[in-house]
């Protein structure tokens, strides 16, 4: 039976504070990818936080293809590989009217995704067909891969050199653990260069990075999207995309932003949302617990309108029993809907069993998980049917 636990809005923030003072962590295993290996400086005073805000918005702005007010063009093709459902040879292309007018498409093998804007409405092939999850791996690197709400982040920078380039890395959390690791299982990374302001490596979680290349990229009524986007995983390629042209087209068929009567008929459909990260923290559903956790980051794409899991994939299998426990709990549980198809990073941090209350830890396959539900959780989302949002 599918367990409903509803964890976006109140359960999330409480989560983030479950272990207590005396818990213990891994750091997340080492990767070849990883840039930054010594504690980075947290940033407390506001000059050294408004400077690391604005090398963020200045990269980001680099990637806000809405920004341009004139037609465009875009053409992507790219090659994955991994355990996802739809992995393979695929293309990408997007027009823009440079107003409220947009239309993508993307093919993965049999796979055919369209997705029309007409003011503010969005239509589809198929409503409820689900976005594979490399091409939205893909959009979000394109498009989104730079937090909005830095802000109201926790800030901790580090300068490093990579093959003689000097960057400047940022991470990203909502707080700072006591004795942090070099890098949290909690933190965002982002390696900028500090000349450009162009992004170099995007880290949304421990054992995924996404490194751009920007040989033969041009700046583009001022952007410049990258050449070509690696994105690795536990040091393993999983998609290389690469940008084949972005260019002005001001003879646009209008015809192509208008949706099909079948499109019309079916009503709106999704659209996708930048990347998001939330924690699952599981017990042993019965016997004594350790102060120790252990994490294993799950990588999901959620149904927009019953938060379903659609795919998943574990980025750690440093303990492979754990990442299949870690598996089977997220496929099991319907997450709380956002009427976008959401690119989930789930902490499911395993509060370890002992021998006795506190004791070390201990560990067996044939330990049976829970899930940690909080009292105030979300109702469940009644219905199902076609969600109308923006690009």
């Amino acid at each position: 039976m599918r367990t409903s636990a509803r964890f976006f809005g109140l359960l999330a923030p409480s989560l983030l504070c479950i272990p207590v003072i005396s818990a213990q962590t891994n750091a997340p295993p080492p990767d070849p990818h990883e840039i930054v290996t010594r504690e980075p400086h947290t940033l407390s005073k506001p000059a050294e936080r408004s400077a690391a805000l604005d090398l963020l918005d200045r990269a980001r702005h680099t990637y806000n293809l809405l920004d341009i007010s004139t037609p465009y063009a875009l053409k992507v093709s790219f090659e994955t590989n991994g355990a996802a459902q739809n992995e393979g040879q695929g293309t990408m292309e997007e027009l823009s009217d440079g107003g409220s007018h947009w239309r993508w498409m993307a093919k993965l093998q049999d796979s055919l995704v369209i997705r029309i804007g007409v003011n503010g409405r969005v239509y589809g092939t198929n409503p409820s067909e689900l976005v594979p999850l490399r091409v939205q791996m893909i959009r979000s690197a394109l498009h989104w891969p730079i937090k909005r709400n830095a802000g109201a982040s926790a800030i901790r920078a580090a300068d490093v050199e990579r093959d003689g380039k000097a960057m400047s890395c940022l991470l990203l959390s909502s707080s700072i653990p006591p004795n942090p690791a070099p890098r949290t299982w909690v933190e965002n990374e982002y390696c900028i260069d500090p000349d450009t302001g162009l992004l170099q490596t995007w880290s949304e979680a421990p054992g995924i990075f996404a490194v751009y290349d920007y040989d033969g990229a041009a700046e583009f009524h001022g952007h410049t999207l990258p050449r070509q986007i690696t994105i690795f995983e536990e040091g393993h390629i999983v998609v290389q995309a690469r940008v084949e042209s972005l260019e002005d087209s001001p003879n646009i068929d209008a015809n192509l932003f208008q949706p099909t009567p079948e499109m019309v008929e079916a009503g709106g459909s999704f659209t996708l949302a930048s990347p998001n990260r939330f924690p699952m923290r599981v017990d042993p559903s019965d016997g004594p617990t350790s102060t120790f956790f252990q994490p294993v980051i799950v990588h999901a794409i959620l149904d927009a309108q019953d938060g379903r899991v659609l795919d998943a994939e574990v980025l750690q299998n440093s303990d492979r029993d754990l990442s299949r426990a870690a598996m089977d709990l997220v496929k099991s549980t319907s997450f709380s809907p956002s009427g976008f198809q959401q690119e989930a990073f789930i902490n499911v941090q395993f509060h370890l069993p002992a021998v006795e209350l506190g004791g070390p830890p201990i560990f067996h396959s044939s330990v049976r998980w829970v899930i940690w539900e909080h009292p105030r959780k979300a109702a469940p989302v009644r219905g199902r049917g076609p969600s109308r949002s923006g690009k």
